[in-house]
């Protein structure tokens, strides 16, 4: 008789053993899900913490290194944050910082090249449309009334009189002030004055100048103006082939080519004091990040910082995102 009940079960046991392998691979390949939820997104969302040797005044990066200026002079590091040498001559007080790489101005003579996201030594390129491009100097600096040619360590190479700020975009760096603007050309020369009549925002891209007034709602500088509507705005950048405006509620966006208006893009905070490029990334945020990737496709996703005072500076630098915290001599690393 025992035989009759064994033979059943041996015939029904590959059946369950099978169901069961099948039923621990399914829990295995949830694991897997939940483990990647969780910690993949901290992977591909590293955020890498560097403390400084003082508060940050202002900052800049050419795309591989990164100037930090402060009380203690101006300290280099690489874009992902290893210290660099700099000279010890004390250098001015600087209030502003800006850089650009060794490249051709919005990809001049390099047609469908898009500028802010690729690198390109200008011997490369052919000639620049730039009626003179800026070829030495790629740092500069502003400060007591003065804008200031600097050096890679920090030096200054040369000064002119200027009250106000730099910035930089599309391969160039322009002087900044009250009304009034000006391309740097070589050391301790600026070109011709631009009017900016009450400006309020500006975004650089080679030699053209995207900005608006605190009298009207218009935005000048592209190929036309544009009316971005009533409402406090934030940030402006130019990346991916669009000036980017932060708003309430998302991104206001414009064709760098033809200057139409394109989709308005939703975001989780708006508007924002900061918006840069990091490679054709766009970023911005208050104490958290959202970055988007346009040219890519992909949706805006957010990377938690999980600060509790908001970001005082933000910069591009590369790949990379600097935020550094108001009150703390730190910056945050994230790589877009």
């Amino acid at each position: 008789m025992t035989g009759w009940w064994v033979l059943p079960e041996l015939c029904e046991r590959p059946a369950n053993m099978l169901a069961r392998e099948r039923a621990r691979a399914q829990e295995v390949r949830r694991g897997l899900c939940r483990w990647w939820r969780v910690y993949g997104r901290r992977m591909r969302d590293a955020v890498t913490e560097l403390d400084l040797p003082c508060p940050v005044h202002t900052a800049a990066s050419d795309g591989t290194t990164v100037w930090c200026a402060g009380p203690g002079g101006v300290h280099a590091y690489t874009a992902s944050g290893v210290p660099l040498e700099t000279d010890e001559e004390e250098p001015p007080e600087l209030r502003s910082l800006a850089a650009v790489p060794g490249t051709v101005s919005a990809a001049a003579g390099v047609p469908g090249m898009l500028a802010e996201t690729v690198m390109l030594p200008r011997s490369f390129a052919g000639t620049s449309e730039l009626s003179d491009p800026l070829t030495k100097g790629t740092l500069a600096g502003a400060g007591r009334g003065h804008v200031y040619w600097l050096d890679p360590t920090g030096v200054p190479l040369a000064d002119v009189p200027f009250e106000g700020r730099v910035v930089a975009g599309g391969g160039e760096i322009w002087a900044v002030g009250a009304g009034q603007a000006r391309r740097l050309a070589e050391p301790g020369n600026l070109h011709d004055p631009v009017d900016l009549p009450a400006l309020d925002r500006c975004a650089a891209e080679g030699e053209r100048l995207w900005w608006t007034s605190k009298r009207d709602t218009i935005l000048r500088g592209g190929p036309k103006e544009v009316d971005l509507g009533p409402g406090e705005r934030g940030g402006m950048a130019v990346c991916a082939g669009s000036l980017w405006v932060s708003v309430a509620g998302g991104l206001l966006r414009v064709s760098a080519w033809s200057g139409e208006p394109r989709r308005f893009v939703g975001a989780p905070e708006g508007p924002v004091p900061f918006l840069v490029c990091a490679n054709g990334v766009l970023a911005g945020g208050v104490r958290d990040l959202f970055v988007l990737a346009p040219a890519a496709g992909a949706a805006l996703r957010v990377i938690r910082l999980g600060l509790s005072a908001p970001i005082a500076l933000m910069i591009a630098a590369g790949k990379h995102i600097w935020a550094f915290p108001a009150g703390r001599s730190q910056a945050l690393i994230v790589r877009a």
